[in-house]
């Protein structure tokens, strides 16, 4: 994936913001040199809220009023790339199951992270060995 955001007629990749007072918040995100409104639902949208500064896929339809959202990932982090998944346990291990579906094992993870499984995260650095950073996308159930 090239270093600037790209748009196509399903996906649009830049980065999240929030704009708005707390009773009518806005997402947009910043694509090359323009901004797209996106429209959401409230479940994406509480998510997309905790996501402002973040780098992103989204897919969905555009049309006049914006870009109407049917799905996300997380990609970067302050330019650096990142997991974006649900947190599993996985025969006593954590591991993170992506969006395509892939299980990657977290070898050192965060001591919060046995309170988060179920979560959809985000999660930088080395997953093997650790430290990693991270980012709760979706809180668990």
């Amino acid at each position: 994936m090239s270093a600037r955001p790209r748009v196509t007629p399903d996906s649009v990749v830049g980065v999240i913001a929030v704009t708005g007072t707390s009773f009518e918040q806005q997402v947009m995100l910043r694509a090359d040199d323009r901004w797209v409104r996106l429209r959401v639902g409230s479940a994406d949208s509480a998510a997309l809220t905790r996501l402002g500064g973040v780098e992103a896929v989204v897919r969905g339809v555009a049309d006049a009023t914006g870009f109407g959202v049917r799905s996300f990932t997380v990609l970067r982090v302050d330019g650096a790339h990142v997991f974006d998944g649900v947190l599993r346990r996985d025969a006593g291990r954590l591991v993170l199951e992506t969006t395509t579906g892939a299980r990657l094992e977290l070898g050192n993870p965060p001591p919060a992270f046995p309170a988060l499984v179920g979560a959809r995260l985000w999660i930088g650095g080395a997953l093997a060995t650790g430290p990693n950073v991270y980012g709760v996308i979706v809180p668990p159930p």
